[in-house]
């Protein structure tokens, strides 16, 4: 287990935001969270023909982002749509070797009728796929458990129905108590 996590926001988003995650973070996982300098949009990963951004492409950054320490896994938290080639969307993608993840609000914001979520709504989901992406970077596959935050999310109903902790066995397989 790391002493520490860094938290990015990728993009303006509040200060707020970023501790709320870094909360959600240290109560499932134990070390605290830092929050770097926030850094612009990533345009650099943006694709026209899909009107979306390249999760892997923003991780690769987030591998060499100046100013993080050595060896503290980072998470970036952006508003952009991302993708990866064979999905449509994703929340988010981690990068265990690089330690590096990123989630992300866009598809996050709404319901599957496209109205706007509340703003708790919206930090809770938030959390939770922030845990997930965590979890990967300690060596968490996706867990069958619907209540664990490990389980696979298709869409933002499924972040609804999971918790945001750990079911028992992602949490033992971690070592935690």
């Amino acid at each position: 287990m790391p002493t520490r996590f860094h938290l990015v926001a990728l993009g303006p988003l509040p200060r707020a935001l970023l501790l709320d995650v870094g909360s959600a973070l240290q109560a499932a996982f134990g070390p605290p969270a830092d929050i770097g300098t926030s850094q612009d949009r990533p345009q650099y990963a943006f694709n026209k023909d899909r009107n979306q951004y390249h999760s892997s492409a923003v991780l690769r950054r987030l591998a060499h982002l100046p100013g993080r320490p050595a060896l503290v896994p980072v998470l970036g938290v952006t508003d952009v749509d991302l993708f990866i080639p064979d999905a449509p969307f994703v929340f988010g993608e981690a990068d265990r070797d690089a330690m590096a993840a990123v989630v992300s609000l866009a598809r996050l914001k709404s319901t599957s009728d496209g109205r706007a979520v509340d703003p708790e709504r919206l930090r809770r989901r938030l959390q939770i796929e922030s845990v997930h992406e965590l979890g990967h970077l300690l060596g968490l596959s996706h867990c069958s458990d619907f209540r664990c935050a490990m389980f696979l999310s298709h869409t933002s109903a499924d972040t609804d129905r999971k918790g945001q902790g750990l079911c028992a066995l992602c949490r033992a397989a971690l070592g935690l108590p």
